[in-house]
């Protein structure tokens, strides 16, 4: 296996634009809604102190190396 790997490291990447030959529009994920679709908005809910902190630290996890990113409306 750790030959495998060795062989075709060029294959494995940190983000999707660094692995070669695989275009992102392929593993991009987007929901295709109905033209007669309304959005609605979804009230927050409450996440417990103990699991805030939980949740925070996974996410700047994934924002640090590149697997999410901020949106334009996040805050």
């Amino acid at each position: 296996m750790l030959r495998a790997l060795q062989d075709h490291k060029t294959a494995l990447g940190w983000i999707i634009a660094d692995i070669k030959g695989i275009s992102p529009l392929i593993c991009i994920h987007m929901i295709l809604m109905e033209k007669s679709f309304k959005p609605t908005v979804q009230p927050q809910r409450r996440l417990n102190p103990i699991m805030q902190d939980v949740v925070k630290k996974e996410v700047l996890k994934l924002l640090d190396v590149g697997i999410i990113y901020p949106s334009s409306d996040s805050s």
